[in-house]
């Protein structure tokens, strides 16, 4: 049985700032190709054997799960390497200047019944990957160093997403969106999103929204953006959530004037937010209150 990748060209994925990426061919040798291949092909493995769940932002998977995003647009640029391998250009270094590498990979395009199906595996470059001639590199042969001023970088033993037919699976939404653009599947809120957040007539700010603006990191935003696009905002009043709060959530909420007074110290700030964003409970049997970094909702069974 012949593994996943077994014989399958190498591809290098290279940043352009202004246009879109750029696809080359990576020309090794038979033994090297076979050894890249087997590199990727059981991290790939690993992840194909995984329960697939479909990719919730704020939700890390469990060890033997991983995210799946369905019908993922694969670019036309890496669906033509795929089908014609051949009329790739060829991947060229030189000593003046490093590529801006975004990826490695090893993908192919096979013919089914169903029609064309793609299967490729894509591992993110890291700086420290390239071998250059700024640094004295130094290699050891025949009991001696020697210096080899060649050009050239590494491959690591590690596959962060795998595209199968049309699905897109990895475990990390922060390494596999340094590959794709991923902002349409994990939304943060923008300043216009704040500003209607802030705007909503549940809170009181008092003198301290702009420090509030000015200070909402990725983490906030996300909350926010989560927050807003739920609705609960515009279902309950200040009220009703101070309820909600002291009974499901064990978390005190000051309300004035019909309006929540929104929290100025850091730690008060993130347990109304995850409160709002349904990641704070009351334990059961402990009664404590508990933060969650991680949530997806459970299927049920008709």
């Amino acid at each position: 049985m012949n593994a996943l990748f077994d014989n399958k060209t190498v591809f290098i994925i290279v940043k352009n700032v202004r246009d879109d990426d750029s696809i080359y061919k990576l020309e090794v040798d038979a033994k090297t190709q076979k050894i890249i291949n087997e590199i990727f092909d059981v991290p790939s493995e690993e992840i194909l054997g995984k329960q697939r769940v479909e990719f919730t932002a704020g939700y890390t998977p469990l060890e033997d799960e991983t995210f799946v995003i369905k019908n993922f647009g694969l670019s036309d640029q890496l669906k033509n390497a795929f089908r014609n391998p051949v009329s790739v250009p060829s991947f060229v270094m030189n000593r003046e200047e490093n590529p801006v590498i975004r990826a490695v990979c090893v993908g192919y395009c096979e013919d089914t019944e169903q029609g064309k199906c793609f299967k490729a595996a894509f591992q993110r470059f890291r700086k420290d990957q390239y071998i250059s001639v700024s640094r004295l590199c130094l290699l050891f042969d025949e009991n001696t160093f020697r210096q080899d001023n060649r050009v050239g970088f590494t491959i690591s033993e590690f596959v962060d997403s795998v595209f199968v037919g049309n699905d897109l699976l990895f475990s990390s939404y922060h390494f596999t969106r340094q590959i794709f653009d991923l902002s349409g599947y994990y939304r943060i809120a923008t300043n216009t999103d704040i500003d209607t957040f802030v705007k909503e007539k549940v809170f009181d700010f008092g003198d301290h929204l702009e420090n509030f603006k000015d200070g909402a990191n990725v983490w906030h935003r996300r909350k926010i953006s989560a927050i807003n696009d739920s609705g609960i905002l515009t279902k309950y009043k200040a009220s009703e959530l101070k309820k909600i709060a002291e009974r499901q959530a064990g978390i005190t909420i000051k309300v004035k004037d019909k309006r929540i007074v929104f929290p100025t110290e850091p730690e008060e700030t993130k347990a109304i937010l995850s409160f709002l964003d349904e990641e704070a409970w009351k334990g059961p049997f402990s009664g404590e209150t508990f933060l969650s970094n991680s949530k997806r909702k459970m299927k049920r069974k008709n």
